[in-house]
């Protein structure tokens, strides 16, 4: 499994659309030295703990992809109706996925600081979820305003294709999808996505107990009511047909 999942990630990388080159060189060079050698450092103190198996595992470890990170603007969201991209503001902020044998073992976030220096602002962590997001994206191939928003510790990858926008909402890190870092959701028009961010900023009681307060389940919660309706539409017009058909056939039967 980890042989094929680091060949895939291979695969994607050898076939990066151009945007996926779009991080800045200094920012690339800073994570391929001084970042990697600080994480190795940290990561180090305590490699179980970071889900490393040795040091030995934390010294061939490399970076791969990154891309920059996007915040949403609050009062451009509560304006928004078709266009996710607008409410999104760029940070002086950069998460990258860190490799152990070719597949995300953590992610790295790289700051620049404002006299044009850089540090790393955070390391470790469960990398699925981003890898998810950055996976997807380079899945697409060729976009315009590819842009990656963290958003509750979540990540949303936004784009254009065809003139159209689209998103890729956030996924569960315990999804059955991330095990395998494959990826099932077709990118979606953002109206929906945009009235979930939306109830949940009005929502002041949201407390985001045992994950109920997440963008991936609240998402996810919408689409299965919207398909349980569905089908319940279906079944009563279904039994309505059947009750119609039995009504004709009875009476024909008594005439």
């Amino acid at each position: 499994m980890l042989l094929t999942l680091a060949s895939f990630f291979l695969f994607l990388t050898l076939l990066s659309p151009a945007w996926a080159q779009t991080v800045t060189e200094d920012v690339v060079s800073f994570a391929n030295t001084e970042g990697l050698a600080l994480i190795k450092e940290g990561l180090s103190k305590d490699p179980e703990g970071y889900g490393y198996a040795n040091e030995a595992e934390i010294s061939e470890i490399t970076v791969g992809e990154g891309m920059q990170i996007h915040f949403i603007d609050g009062s451009k969201l509560r304006t928004a109706s078709d266009s996710l991209i607008e409410t999104a503001t760029p940070q002086e902020n950069w998460e990258f996925l860190v490799l152990s044998d070719g597949t995300p073992k953590s992610k790295m976030v790289i700051q620049k600081n404002s006299n044009g220096s850089f540090q790393v602002t955070e390391f470790g962590g469960n990398p699925d979820t981003l890898a998810y997001a950055i996976q997807s994206l380079l899945a697409e191939g060729e976009v315009s305003e590819p842009t990656l928003i963290r958003e509750r510790d979540e990540y949303i990858a936004a784009f254009k294709k065809d003139n159209q926008e689209l998103v890729i909402a956030p996924q569960q890190a315990s999804s059955a999808e991330l095990k395998g870092l494959t990826s099932n959701s077709e990118p979606q028009a953002p109206e929906h996505l945009i009235d979930v961010l939306q109830k949940m900023q009005n929502d002041s009681s949201n407390d985001e107990k045992d994950g109920s307060g997440t963008i991936a389940s609240q998402y996810n919660a919408d689409n299965n009511n919207q398909l349980t309706r569905s089908i319940t539409i279906s079944a009563i017009i279904a039994l309505v047909a059947v009750l119609l058909i039995w009504a004709y056939l009875r009476r024909r039967k008594l005439l």
